[in-house]
């Protein structure tokens, strides 16, 4: 059984659910639909604004990209991509604007700038 714990951890803090994705994570479909249930399973129905730290994210690919800009964002006020700065954010601009996510989502660079965008959501 794919389990969501074997690709991010995750936990909750001043109203924010940070997300880090494990290194060299590689996401197709089934480890993208783990992920999610672990979180949903995580938040027990609470919804929240994510920090979604995927700077050590390797790849995902478009079906699970597909998946969570749809399931992803469920349970989640908005979405803030945290990416690193010389990697162009070639993957977050794609699920942003392909794969169109259900909710608020903007990728940034410093933690900072995430954090406040998000403060709108709490």
């Amino acid at each position: 059984m794919i389990r969501g714990e074997d690709y991010a951890h995750f936990w909750v803090e001043e109203g924010i659910l940070h997300f880090v994705y494990k290194p060299n994570s590689l996401i197709d479909v089934e480890a993208a639909r783990a992920v999610v249930r672990d979180r949903l399973r995580f938040q027990n129905g609470v919804s929240y604004p994510i920090l979604c730290d995927i700077r050590l994210l390797k790849t995902a690919n478009k079906a699970a990209r597909e998946y969570l800009a749809e399931q992803g964002c469920i349970n989640a006020l908005a979405v803030a991509l945290l990416i690193e700065k010389e990697y162009s954010g070639t993957l977050s601009q794609a699920f942003i604007k392909i794969s169109n996510p259900t909710v608020p989502t903007r990728e940034f660079t410093t933690e900072t700038d995430a954090l406040d965008f998000l403060h709108n959501f709490r």
